[in-house]
């Protein structure tokens, strides 16, 4: 048998992170990774849910990789992740070709069902209420900065979400073993850690909660910067905004989603806090970290958004000036309660919405950023830049940064002053 394979990843940081955890477990058992598909034995596919437009790109990346396993019969083919765990036996009626089927709780099992593998396919969904995945050593590839989880799943039960269905219940990991792999990541020469979670706001484990957890990595020795994604406005504490601004290796950005800047809506996507409250919190937390900057989550044409509701949106973003958004169409996720709504925004207003949103993020952004001009920031260079004699790298508060290019400067923290800012990027000089 081959025992070389590639995988494919679509979705979030989590999704990159469970693709590096399941290179970790088919090391151990003597498989390489390659990033040629044609040169491998195991094809895999890690997939996203969260949106429609996700999923139909992912089974479009199947149904072309598959062409891999009619030229070679002995190819096996292995579909993971969210739309996995969605819709299970389904893909195999969707993508005929696949052989194996597994969620997100089932990663530790994938070298046994390879092994095991004959011409019947294979679903595996069992979900485990305990698995953290601990003790698994991801494959990383060299760099700077590393994903670690600190827990998995969520309770929040968000109305649009689909995560709670395909992830399970939240479940954090031992800070000990958070810290141990840290101290080990920074051992292989990383500078800087993310640390990821569906609302890390809500990490417990015993006497740990999340801002005791960054006071804890904030010691390791070797280590430049830690960031977290992503923060629930509802469990944001003043005790975590104190860890952000005081501890000096966390750095000064907080992604805190929004969604919507209507009440009513809110409400209805079952958020568990108002605008009132949102803009009370983003206060606070500027009041206490006066470099911060703050991105979000907005979700555009959600069941029963009127116009009034969307131009409340758009006031709450001229309001807050966020940094970034991310900003989304929304689209029915099977099983949520949203999916239980009527979807009465027609499609070329849920568009037009998307598009003067992200004009508007796009005006705020470099007005923002036109601000930093003439001031020095301190930029972490992480990777060559796209073009030749460039590096490229990250202020603080994540806002990217293109240098020229010189020795000996990757994985170096600079002091850099800001010469230009051209929408999203800021350019820098020594």
């Amino acid at each position: 048998m081959n025992k070389t394979f590639y995988i494919k990843t679509y979705g979030c940081q989590m999704n990159l992170l469970d693709s590096q955890l399941v290179a970790g477990i088919l090391a151990e058992e003597g498989y390489e990774l390659t990033d040629d598909p044609s040169q491998a034995g195991v094809i895999m596919v890690n997939t996203c849910a969260v949106r429609e437009h996700a999923e139909q790109k992912a089974l479009g990346r199947i149904r072309e990789l598959l062409g891999h396993k009619k030229e070679d019969p002995a190819v096996k083919f292995v579909v993971i992740g969210c739309m996995a765990q969605r819709l299970g036996e389904e893909l195999f009626k969707l993508s005929p070709g696949v052989d194996i089927v597994a969620g997100p709780d089932s990663y530790r099992k994938l070298p046994r069902l390879l092994g095991r593998l004959d011409h019947q396919p294979i679903c595996s969904l069992a979900s485990n209420k305990k698995e953290d995945y601990s003790k698994v050593v991801a494959q990383r590839k060299r760099g700077i900065s590393a994903f670690v989880s600190v827990m998995r799943g969520c309770n929040n039960f968000c109305s649009f979400c689909i995560v709670p269905l395909v992830r399970g219940r939240e479940r954090s990991r031992p800070p000990e073993e958070i810290a141990g792999e840290v101290r080990g990541i920074v051992a292989q020469g990383f500078k800087e850690v993310t640390l990821l979670g569906q609302n890390v706001n809500s990490y417990r484990w015993e006497g740990t909660d999340f801002p005791s957890l960054l006071w804890r990595l904030n010691e390791i020795e070797g280590l430049e910067r830690i960031r977290f994604t992503t923060s629930h406005p509802k469990d944001l504490s003043p005790k975590l905004l104190e860890a952000i601004g005081g501890a000096d290796k966390v750095c000064e950005h907080l992604h805190l989603p929004l969604q919507s800047g209507s009440n009513r809506i809110l409400q209805r996507m079952n958020r568990g806090y108002t605008v009132e409250g949102y803009l009370r919190l983003v206060e606070e937390a500027r009041q206490a970290i006066p470099d911060l900057a703050l991105t979000t989550d907005i979700i555009t044409g959600f069941p029963g958004e009127e116009e009034e509701d969307f131009q409340q949106t758009v006031e709450v973003m001229g309001e807050v000036g966020f940094d970034a958004s991310f900003i989304f169409k929304y689209s029915p996720r099977p099983g949520t309660k949203a999916s239980k709504f009527m979807d009465d925004v027609p499609p070329q207003v849920k568009a037009a919405r998307l598009t003067t949103l992200i004009e508007l993020q796009r005006r705020i952004t470099s007005a923002r950023n036109r601000k930093l001009v003439g001031t020095t920031q301190e930029v972490l260079v992480e990777k060559k830049g796209k073009l030749p004699g460039q590096l490229f790298g990250r202020t603080r508060t994540n806002k990217p940064v293109i240098l020229p290019a010189k020795e000996g400067l990757m994985g170096k923290v600079l002091r850099l002053r800001i010469v230009r800012a051209k929408g999203w990027i800021l350019f820098g000089k020594l």
